[in-house]
C-alpha cells in the first residue's frame, strides 16, 4: 500500500479484477501494518481516484498549533550503517502515543492509530496504556509503566519461554515464529522476523543505552524534520517525499491533538538547491491527498533546506470505534503436523474477538490482488484466548503461508498474523 493510501486509509481488498502493480503477495497483505505503513511511499496514483483534492476548500494563513514534546523517540533509531541488513538510503519509522480511541478525530487519525495497534503482541499492558511506541525496521519500543513479574507471567502463558537476559532486560522467544521479546523497567522490545526486515532487538537496547550513535545525531535531514514535528501524538516519517510535486528527500507526518480540533503536521527536508517556494508548495497541496480530508485551513513555511505544513482539521461528530478502526491486539500461535497437513491455529492472549471478523488467507502464489477468505471458527461467536482451530492444508494447494486477516464484511481488511510453512 502507498503512503497516499495510508493517508486516505484505504484498506485491503479481496478486488480480484484490479491489476497487479508488482508487489509480492506478501507485501500485499502485509501493507496495513505499522511497520509497513511508515516506510511506503508517497505516491498519488490508484487508491486515491475517488477522492477530490482538497482545491479551493483549505484556505491558507496563520495556524497556532499545540506545540510538541521534544522527539523522545529518537533515543531508539541508530545510524542506519548499524544494520546488518544494509540500508542505503535510511529508513522509515512510527511513534505513537496511544492514549483511549478518540471518537471524533479524523479518519485518518484513527486509521494510523489503529495500524500501530496491530504491529506488536499482546504483552497484558494494554496498548491505551503505553506511553509511547517506537517502530522501526528493527522492531519495535514499548514505553510505560508495567509490573515485570506480570508481564513476564503474560509472555510465557502465551508461548513465550525464557532466554536469558541482555544488558538488565529479561529475555523471551518463541518456538514457532521468529518473534522475540526483551522485557526491561518500562521498556518493552519486540521483534518479529516476518515483520521486521533487520530485527535486531541487541540494536535496539544498545541504541537506547545509548552506546550507538542516534541516527539524528548523523543526519542533518532526519534532525531537521524529527525536531520540527517533535513528539506529537502519532509520527510516521522516513526517506520518501512529503512533497507533492516529489522533491523533498525526507519527510515526516504527525498529528497533535487540541481541544476542539485535530492539528496534521508535515516537515519535508530538501536536497541543496531544491527547495521550493512557499507560493509553489501550496498550490502543490491544494491538488494533492497530503492532508487529511477534513482540513480546513492550513500554514506553509519554508525555512533554509526545511519547509512545514500545519493543517487544522476541526473536530466532528463522533464516530464508534470499529473493527478496522479500533481492532484487538491479540498475541496469535501456530504449529503443523509432522507432514505439514494440519495447521493449527491459538489465541494465545489478548482481546476477545467476534469469530464472524476473524479469516485465514493462503500464500499459494496467487496475486497480491487475490485475497482468499476461509473462515477459522465458523461455529464460534467469540474467539477468546486459549481457543484454537485445526485447518487441513491438504485443501488449499500447496500454500507457503497462510494469513489471518480481520475482516467485519465487504472488501476491508486487517492483517493480524502470518505464519510461514516452508
Amino acid at each position: 500500500m502507498s503512503e497516499a493510501c495510508l493517508q486516505t486509509d484505504t484498506a485491503m481488498s479481496d478486488d480480484t479484477t484490479s491489476p497487479s502493480d508488482g508487489r509480492t503477495r506478501r507485501g500485499f497483505l502485509r501493507a496495513g501494518t505499522a511497520t509497513l505503513a511508515v516506510g511506503a511511499t508517497a505516491s498519488t496514483t490508484g487508491c486515491l481516484s475517488s477522492l477530490p483534492p482538497l482545491g479551493s476548500s483549505l484556505s491558507y494563513g496563520r495556524l497556532d498549533v499545540p506545540p510538541a514534546d521534544e522527539p523522545a523517540y529518537r533515543r531508539w533509531l541508530p545510524t542506519p550503517d548499524a544494520f546488518e541488513t544494509r540500508y542505503d538510503d535510511g529508513y522509515s519509522f512510527g511513534s505513537v502515543e496511544p492514549g483511549p480511541y478518540v471518537a471524533d478525530a479524523p479518519r485518518k487519525f484513527r486509521a494510523r492509530r489503529a495500524l500501530f495497534k496491530l504491529e506488536p503482541d499482546y504483552f497484558g499492558i494494554g496498548f491505551e496504556n503505553y506511553d509511547r511506541m517506537v517502530t522501526s525496521n528493527l522492531g519495535v519500543v514499548v514505553e510505560a509503566s508495567f509490573d515485570r513479574d506480570a508481564v513476564a507471567s503474560t509472555l510465557i502463558g502465551s508461548g513465550y519461554a525464557p532466554d536469558g537476559t541482555y544488558r538488565g532486560y529479561d529475555l523471551f522467544a518463541r518456538r514457532d515464529t521468529e518473534r522475540r521479546v526483551a522485557v526491561g523497567d518500562g521498556v518493552v522490545v519486540w521483534t518479529n522476523a516476518v515483520e521486521h526486515p533487520a530485527a535486531n532487538l541487541e540494536l535496539l537496547i544498545d541504541t537506547g543505552a545509548g552506546d550507538r550513535t542516534r541516527y539524528h545525531e548523523a543526519s542533518d535531514a532526519f534532525a531537521a524534520v524529527s525536531a520540527a514535528v517533535g513528539a506529537s501524538r502519532q509520527v510516521i516519517a522516513g526517506p520518501y517525499s512529503m512533497d507533492p510535486r516529489g522533491d523533498s528527500e525526507f519527510g515526516a507526518d504527525a498529528f497533535r491533538l487540541g481541544d476542539d480540533a485535530t492539528y496534521q503536521v508535515l516537515a519535508m527536508h530538501f536536497a541543496a538547491g531544491r527547495t521550493p517556494t512557499q507560493e509553489s508548495l501550496e498550490s502543490a497541496f491544494r491538488e494533492s491527498y497530503r492532508l487529511t480530508e477534513e482540513s480546513q485551513g492550513a500554514e506553509i513555511t519554508v525555512d533554509g533546506r526545511l519547509a512545514t505544513v500545519e493543517a487544522r482539521a476541526p473536530r466532528r461528530e463522533s464516530v464508534d470505534p470499529t473493527p478496522d478502526m479500533d481492532p484487538p491486539q491479540v498475541t496469535w500461535g501456530a504449529s503443523t503436523d509432522a507432514g505439514v497437513e494440519a495447521l493449527t491455529l491459538r489465541h494465545e492472549a489478548g482481546d476477545a474477538v467476534p469469530a464472524e471478523w476473524l479469516w485465514l488467507d493462503f500464500e499459494d502464489g496467487a496475486g497480491p490482488n487475490e485475497v482468499e477468505k476461509v473462515s477459522l471458527w465458523p461455529d464460534r461467536e467469540t474467539v477468546e484466548p486459549g481457543d484454537t482451530t485445526t485447518v487441513d492444508l491438504r485443501d488449499h494447494g500447496d500454500p507457503s503461508a497462510v494469513n489471518v486477516v480481520l475482516s467485519s464484511g465487504g472488501t476491508d481488511f486487517r492483517m493480524l498474523f502470518t505464519y510461514e510453512l516452508e
